[in-house]
């Protein structure tokens, strides 16, 4: 499985695409909603990772739980691509 390098800051060092798409839910929705085609390299390989994931409805359904709980937990200005998870019900699994 493909991972970030140990070096890649501190929020995703080391961290798998499988760990990043089940314990990072605003970093799946970020790059779905935003990374557009034309990344390179790790970033390309992690933004077909997350589209392929999201095609199957289970992992869909289960990802957007947790965007609807983190949204939930947020303190701060909810993030424009997060929005859409402030008053949606959280899908049935």
């Amino acid at each position: 499985m493909k991972r970030f390098p140990e070096n890649f800051g501190t929020e995703l060092a080391g961290v798998s695409f499988e760990e990043l798409f089940e314990q990072h839910p605003k970093w799946v929705e970020y790059i779905a909603a935003l990374w557009t085609a034309d990344c390179t390299g790790l970033f390309k390989e992690l933004r077909a990772y997350v589209l392929l994931r999201l095609k199957d409805p289970i992992s869909k359904a289960e990802h957007e739980q947790r965007c609807s709980e983190y949204v939930r937990s947020l303190t701060t200005e909810i993030p424009t691509y997060l929005v859409k998870y402030v008053e949606s019900k959280p899908p049935r699994i």
